[in-house]
């Protein structure tokens, strides 16, 4: 049977809505499996979705009133009469954060086997109540999983990140032995279960440059990212380093390493966009469902213009796909 995804709306006033009706257009998209877009129908370009009637999924037992194997499920809130394309308010982040809801719902009811989720605005969701930074953070709330990580998924590429959402001035106070191992640990149960790597090798890079030149730049390489790695290693993970990012990064297409760990959000995002923006894929390791999304942001200044290169969703939804069939 094909697996059933979820793709939430994102911020309407973004590109989500563009993004995901392109996507969905692809015939090579919808031959392997049945969607459920987590939004208001009236935000869609019908024409692009190609769909004539619309269905609405409200229960596992509707799943053959889809549409061309697309259904849409409405947040709960009443349906917005005031936004604007390129301008996030407090009523585009209500949709989002209602859109994010109905998602978990559905994931807990088993009525879909993964998500996909568009782009948001935190600023737009912080104004409609919700506090939490990225989707990352809530999923891992939602659903209990303390060890989450992010991890940028670009066909063998694979980077996971040790903080996230933080400034860079707290990443050498927040970065702990724990921390680490929990990440390589997350990484590596994620890589055999669901990406099929049966001893999964990772490289974890160093937070200073030149891995702290013996203690030089710097002391987290000796007290904590080494130590972190031993252990690791200890516990049968095949874990590697820690290694100058710049020169570890430079040799990647070279390496055998079957992933990376990266101590903070840019030292991950940017080897990984370099690498191929369009083509790459934010996927979240440690949660007991599938999650991905697109590698890049609402893009308020295009949104409404019909410009916005699907390929990302694209590549997020064909993640999603495969390894919730896997699964």
């Amino acid at each position: 049977m094909k697996p059933v995804v979820g793709i939430t709306c994102g911020d309407p006033a973004g590109i989500g809505a563009e993004v995901i009706a392109k996507a969905l257009s692809r015939p090579a998209i919808g031959a392997h499996a049945k969607y459920v877009v987590i939004g208001f129908p009236e935000l869609f370009d019908r024409s692009i979705l190609r769909t004539s009637d619309v269905a609405e999924l409200s229960a596992a037992t509707q799943h053959e009133c889809w549409n061309d194997g697309i259904s849409f499920v409405r947040p709960a809130m009443a349906t917005p009469d005031r936004m604007v394309s390129g301008e996030p308010s407090k009523m585009s982040g209500m949709v989002a954060g209602k859109a994010l809801d109905a998602a978990v719902r559905l994931l807990r009811e088993r009525q879909i086997d993964g998500i996909v989720t568009a782009p948001i605005s935190k600023h737009a969701l912080n104004q409609a109540g919700y506090s939490f930074p990225g989707h990352t953070e809530f999923l891992a709330q939602e659903f209990r999983a303390p060890d989450v990580t992010m991890m940028m998924v670009n066909g063998d590429f694979r980077v996971g990140l040790v903080t996230t959402h933080c400034s860079l001035a707290s990443v050498a106070s927040t970065i702990t032995q724990t921390m680490i191992l929990r990440k390589l640990g997350t990484m590596n149960a994620d890589l055999q279960q669901r990406f099929g790597v049966e001893r999964p090798s990772i490289a974890v890079c160093a937070l200073n440059p030149h891995a702290g030149e013996n203690g030089m730049f710097g002391l987290e390489e000796i007290e904590t990212i080494s130590p972190a790695v031993n252990r690791a290693r200890q516990e049968g993970i095949d874990a590697h380093g820690p290694f100058p990012a710049d020169a570890l990064f430079a040799l990647a297409k070279e390496s055998q390493y079957d992933a990376y760990l990266a101590m903070y959000h840019d030292q991950g995002l940017i080897p990984a966009k370099m690498n191929s923006f369009t083509h790459t894929v934010n996927y979240t390791a440690g949660l007991p469902v599938v999650r991905t999304s697109p590698d890049h942001g609402t893009a308020f200044d295009i949104a409404g213009k019909g410009v916005a290169d699907p390929t990302s969703m694209e590549e997020a939804i064909q993640l999603a796909v495969a390894l919730a069939s896997r699964k």
